[in-house]
Order: structure tokens, then sequence, then C-alpha cells
């Protein structure tokens, strides 16, 4: 912008040199101006013809070599194999074929081969994003600006280029500021309806005008106060007058302040109204206001539809109460059907009155005396006599009093009936009453649907006693089968008697003997002999004593079985008795399933020992692989023959003090415990391995004096192969790090020996100065470990 305002000035003072600089310029570029087919000599040299036609006519005419034939003609494509679209079919031949070298040196540049980049390599090195071969002006600009910051959209997509990116002649696209404010600063100085500056307004211009055009604008009004209904379309000032568009109220008051106060129906200032206009009126007009009546009075039914002078008399609407009688306490006082004031009813007239209606109330009667069955539907004066509504019992016998005392069926009085009629008799009538019997005598079974006099003999309903034997005690004397008075069976009838009929008795035996199995169905005589009910031992050997001592398969009395029928006998079957072997000696395995004779040897029961030897002793003297009597093995068969199943197969779990792992494991016994030694072999690995360390030889390990403790380097029993030491001088690290350990100990045959003044270079005098005043210091290697322990200074 500066430099065009440079550039007029300088042309304004100057008109007559500039109008001679523009001549001269338009005459270059004529001059400059060539046809196709022909050359300008200023151009320099034409490309050699050696591979042309011989025939020079064909192209050129006339006695200069710089006039072509116009009707000259070649097909580039079809000659060359490359085809000259756009601009490029049209442009002279000797631009490409000239001096400058072979074509194709710069057709293997691309663009660049021709066309000099005037962008510098700011937009990259393919030309053809912005260009095409029709013409150099860029194409699809808008569409790559699209992918910036800034998309060109409304009057920007009809902008030059320059007018934004002052460098875009030279090819200086840099980024530029994308806000609105950037190019629009005049804009928005200069803007006087409203004035923006003044005013204070935003400079995000976006807020209010769009990129189409920069008329027109529109904003978008804040949350806090949207124009709608009657505020929207009107002008800016005539809200914020005198262009004051900061710190204005959204109160509807701050501009209707003079409606509020010259409003006279209501009048508003004197009935002390609140200035929340919102409250009655709406955006859309000031007239037709509504108002929401407080929860405290909804205006609903009868209320709904009046004129606020109806209850609001004299203007006044402040502190009306809300109770019905505060409007309505004449007719409070003049209601004479029933008279309320003398019946003291409440005021409060919501109990009984609708806001509909003041006719036709109703009256929800206490929850302590309910008006249903046949108190529903009667007349308020059939139990309020003579208007009396206070104090009335809700006992029934308040009101039915005669009715008790009038019953003979049976008489209520004479018998001591309670005075509590529910008991008996329910609200839908007097007659048919029911009597719930007390839950200490259900009246079910055979007593159910009996008269009253049945149990209640000559009238009588107190004191009777619930007892089966108290009504029953005929039946219980006279019954033989059995003899119930005879056998002392108890006069508790329940015990085996229900209440459907006295025929049919079954008895629970009691649990300490129940009837199950071989013992149900049994008649009783045949337990209870003679007629023997008391005393009988529950023992299944007081019936089954004969069984007990009658079986010989085996003996039970010689064995000395226990008389316990119950440890091998169910009441199922006297036969096929089974035995739980004690938990000492489950049967399991190979014992399973075999006869007690096999074990129990003639038939001796008492005493046996439960140790596998006791039996097996023949087993464990006659094996002799390994032989266990001569190898001193334990009898205790279990510590190898773990399982029941068979006597083959055995396995051993070596003690932990030598367990037998990695290469140790799946040999035989003989490998280690050779001539069926297996007593006082030592755990030391040399014991076996002792021909072993006397053979090794890298290093040698009984020259260098290396102990016979395997285990600190074989630290594994996988192999003897991989030992690891744990040197104590550290040659893990430092400069000592991945040392051989000839490298230090200088006679393989003996690896006590080690030298360090070899590969140090220290020589003795130089040591001795060095040490001078160290006491016991000495040139040997001994002398060097003694003090440096650790390779360090």
């Amino acid at each position: 912008m500066h430099k065009l305002t440079r550039l007029t000035g300088w042309i304004q003072r100057h008109r007559g040199a500039a109008l001679a600089l523009l001549l001269l310029t338009v005459w270059v570029s004529c001059a400059r101006i060539q046809p196709r087919h022909a050359w300008d000599g200023r151009e320099g040299p034409v490309m050699p013809h050696d591979t042309f036609p011989g025939d020079c006519s064909l192209c050129h005419k006339g006695e200069s070599w710089n006039t072509l034939n116009l009707d000259f003609s070649f097909d580039h494509e079809k000659e060359t194999g490359v085809a000259l679209s756009g601009a490029h079919e049209t442009a002279q031949c000797l631009r490409c074929h000239n001096d400058r070298g072979p074509v194709a040196q710069f057709t293997a540049r691309g663009c660049a081969g021709c066309h000099i980049d005037k962008h510098q390599g700011r937009l990259g090195i393919n030309c053809t994003d912005c260009h095409d071969e029709l013409s150099w002006r860029p194409t699809n600009a808008i569409a790559s600006h699209n992918r910036t910051r800034f998309p060109l959209i409304g009057a920007h997509a009809a902008t030059e280029c320059q007018d934004c990116h002052s460098g875009a002649q030279s090819g200086d696209f840099s980024g530029l500021d994308v806000s609105c404010f950037n190019c629009h600063l005049d804009d928005f100085q200069s803007t006087k309806t409203p004035d923006h500056a003044a005013s204070g307004f935003s400079t995000s211009c976006q807020e209010c005008h769009s990129p189409i055009t920069w008329q027109g604008a529109t904003v978008a009004h804040p949350n806090t106060m949207p124009l709608n209904g009657g505020h929207g379309g009107l002008n800016c000032s005539a809200c914020h007058v005198g262009d004051n568009f900061q710190g204005l109220s959204t109160d509807c008051v701050a501009c209707h302040m003079s409606d509020f106060q010259k409003t006279n129906k209501p009048n508003h200032a004197a009935s002390g109204f609140g200035t929340n206009c919102k409250q009655c009126h709406s955006a859309n007009t000031w007239q037709g206001a509504t108002f929401n009546h407080t929860n405290a009075f909804p205006l609903n039914g009868g209320h709904g539809g009046q004129d606020c002078t109806a209850c609001h008399v004299g203007g006044n609407f402040q502190g009306l109460s809300s109770d019905c009688v505060s409007c309505h306490m004449t007719d409070f006082q003049g209601t004479n059907k029933p008279n309320h004031a003398a019946s003291g009813f409440s005021t409060d007239c919501k109990q009984c009155h609708a806001t509909n209606t003041w006719q036709g109330a109703t009256f929800d009667h206490p929850n302590s005396f309910r008006l249903n069955g046949g108190h529903s539907g009667q007349n308020c004066s059939a139990c309020h006599v003579g208007g009396n509504f206070q104090g009335l019992s809700t006992d029934c016998i308040a009101c039915h009093l005669p009715e008790y005392q009038g019953t003979n069926n049976p008489n209520h009085a004479a018998s001591g009936f309670s005075t509590d009629c529910k008991q008996c008799h329910g609200i839908n009538t007097w007659q048919g009453a029911t009597f719930d019997h007390p839950n200490s005598f259900r009246l079910n079974g055979g007593h159910s649907g009996q008269s009253c006099s049945a149990c209640h003999v000559g009238g009588n309903f107190q004191g009777l006693s619930t007892d089966c034997i108290a009504c029953h005690l005929p039946d219980f004397q006279g019954t033989n089968s059995p003899n119930h008075a005879a056998s002392g069976f108890s006069t508790d009838c329940r015990q085996c008697h229900g209440t459907n009929t006295w025929q049919g008795a079954t008895f629970d035996h009691p649990n300490s003997m129940p009837l199950n199995g071989g013992h149900s169905g049994l008649n009783c005589t045949a337990c209870h002999v003679g007629g023997n009910f008391q005393g009988l031992s529950t023992d299944c050997i007081t019936c089954h004593l004969p069984d007990f001592q009658g079986t010989n398969s085996p003996n039970h009395a010689a064995s000395g079985f226990s008389t316990d029928c119950k440890q091998c006998h169910s009441t199922n079957s006297w036969q096929g008795a089974t035995f739980s072997h004690p938990n000492s000696f489950a049967l399991n395995g190979g014992h399973s399933g075999l006869n007690c004779s096999a074990c129990h040897v003639g038939g001796n029961f008492q005493g046996l020992s439960t140790d596998c030897v006791a039996c097996h002793l023949s087993d464990f003297q006659s094996t002799s692989n390994p032989n266990h009597a001569a190898s001193g093995f334990s009898t205790d068969c279990t510590q190898c023959h773990s399982g029941t199943n068979t006597w083959q197969g055995a396995t051993f779990s070596h003690p932990n003090s030598f367990r037998l792992n990695g290469g140790h494991s799946g040999l035989n016994c003989t490998a280690c415990h050779v001539g069926g030694n297996f007593q006082g072999l030592s755990t030391d690995c040399v014991t076996c391995h002792l021909s072993d360390f006397q053979s090794t030889n890298s290093p040698n390990h009984a020259a260098s004096g290396f102990s016979t403790d395997c285990t600190q380097c074989h630290n594994g029993t996988n192999t003897w192969q991989g030992a690891t030491f744990n040197h104590t001088f550290p040659i893990t690290s430092g400069d000592h790090k991945s040392l051989n350990c000839n490298d230090c100990h200088l006679n393989p045959a003996n690896q006590r020996q080690f030298s360090c003044t070899h590969c140090h270079e220290h020589t003795q005098s130089k040591m001795n100065d060095k040490h001078d005043g160290v006491g016991g210091f000495s040139w040997s290697s001994q002398a060097c470990l003694s003090c440096h322990p650790d390779g360090r200074e």
C-alpha cells in the first residue's frame, strides 16, 4: 500500500518522464514479440540442425534464416512422443530448442527446467498444484486457500491475492493475521451508526458482519435480553439512547417505569405491585396482562374468572388471608341446615365445600368412624340427634344397646357377651351375625358347623376348657383297641386323633424310635406285646437278641461284636449288613472288596495292628530289588508304597537333604547306592564326583588347590559343564572386566598363583618411590592385593 502511494506521487511530480517511460516500455515489449514461425537473433544462436531434414525450405523461406514458412507444421507428439498441450502448443519452437543444451536435460527438471520459481521454494516444487498449461495464472486458488486457516468465502473469494498478500507478485504468501480487524480497522473506526469505537464494540467483526458484505450487519442480542415479541425489529437507538451500549439493565422497569407509574387499573404503584413486569406482562404487548395467582390461593372453580376487585376490595392487594372464612363468614353464620355456628363446626370450609359452588357440600367422616355399609346414606340427624355433633362415641353399643339387650338367641346379656358388637356383627345388617371363635379353640374339622349349644350346654359360654377330654372323656374310657385307660395313654387326644373324626387315629411314634424301614406298617402289638406301652427300650438288641446270638457268618457272640446292631444293620432288612471300617484303617484300593476273613484270620477281630508289615512282612523279606532287609529299609511300607492299589511300582521321596533334581533325577538307585548301600552316604558332591574333580585340567582343580565343595562353581545339578565362579576380586566391572583366568593366573596348573605386576606398567623403582613411607610394602602381587583388594587406588 505504501509502495503504491509513493509510486503515484512520483508519477504526479514527473508526468513527462513517466509518459516517455511508458512509451519506451511499450516499444520494447512490442519489439520482443515474435511470431511463432520467426526467430530473434538477440535470443541467441539456434540449436544445431544436424538431425533435421536436408531440405531447408521445409521450414525457412526468403534470404533470411530468421523467417519461417507460415504454413510450417510439425506433429510434435507423433515425431517425438511428447504431446504439447495448452500454451505449450502455440509456443515458439526455439524457446525450447536452442543452444542451451539438450532438451532432455531441462525436461527432466519438470516446470523448473524452463520456468523460474518466483516463490523461491516457499510453495513447494509442484507447480501443477496451482498452475496448468493453459495459462500461467493460478487455478483452484480458492480451493487451495480453503485448506488454510482462512477459507475464501463471500466477498473474499473475489479479492485479488495482492490485496491481502502485499508480496504476492514476488511469490511471498507468508501467513497473515486472519482476524477481520487486521484488514477492516478503517471500516471499524469510520462507522458512525452506531459509532463502533465510541460505543466500545467488540473488534470481533464476525459477531455482526458476514463475509458476503460489510453492510447490513446483524447482531445476536445476548440471551440475557432476547429480542422477541414487541422488542423484535426495533432500532437499536430505541433502547440504547445516545449510543449507550454499556451497563444497561435487563429489568423491564428500566425502560417501562413510566408505564408502571401511570397504570391505574389497578394502580400499580399505590397497590405496592412489584416492579418485575414479567410476572403479568409478556414481551408481545404491554396490554392484556395476565397474572398467575400465587400457589397459596390458586384461582380455580368459582374463583376463576372473577375480577380482581371482587376479592381485593378498595385496591387492597396486601396481606389478604387465604382462608375461605375471610370472605365467606356471612355464608358460615347464615347456614341453618345444619346450623354451623351452633354445632361448633370448624371454619375451615374446605373440609366440606369445594371452590366450584357453595351448595352441595360433602363431608368426609373421620377415619375413627367411617360411613360405610348400613351407616352410609344416612341423614346426619339419624345419629346426631338434636344437632349434637360433639363428643359422640364411636362404639356400636352407643346406638345399638336396645338391640343388644333384646337379643335372646342366645341371650347376650345373660351370657355375659361383650358389648363390642364388631366381634360378631358387620355394619351391613344387624342380622346374620358371625363369630370368629378364639384361636385357643378354632372351629375346624368336626367342630365346624356345630350349633353353639352343642358345646355351650345350658347357655354356658364362660370358663369352658379347650382340652379334647373335657368333651370326649366317654370316648377315651370306652376305647378297647387298644384299651386307652388300661395302657396309661395320655388324655391329650390330639396326639393320635384329628378334629375331622374320632375314628382312624394315627400316632406319631417318638423320634427316639421312628417307625421306618422294616418297622413301618407293623401292628402295635408286634412290639408292644401284651398291651405293654410303657418303658420299652429303643435298643435293637431288645427285640433282636435271638438274631444276634444265632448269626454264625461271622459268629457275632464269639467274635465279641457289639450289640449295637446299627453299626452294621439298617431297619430295612436284617440281611445284607454293611460295616464301615474304622478310619484308622480305611478299606480302599487293594483292601476294598476283600472278605473279612482275608485279614481277620480264624475269626479274630480284636487287637489287630494297622501297620502294613503286620500282613506284608513276607513281602518285605522276599523283596530283592533292592533287598529291603539287607539294606536296612524301614518297615513303614507307606514311605514308598503310598497307595493301597498294588504292591508293585513303589515310589520314594528322596530326603530334602539331597533332592533328586536336574541331572540326579531319573537315575537308577544303584547309580549312587553302589552295592546296595543305602546307609550313611554323604551328600557332598565330591563323594561321587572325586574322579571328575581330579581329572579336570581347564583349570587343574587339584593342582590349583580348588575346594572340593563343588557347589561353589557347579551350582546346578543339570550338568557338570559350564561352571560359574564368584570371584572375590572384582572382575565383572572396571578395567578387569572380561579378563580370562590365565591373564592373571599365569600358571594354569596352579590357580592360587596370580600376578599383578606383569600387566600394570609399574617399575619396581618407581613403585618403591611412590610407596615410600608405606609400611610393609614389597614388590609382590600378594602385597598389591592386600592394599588394593578391589583393584582401585
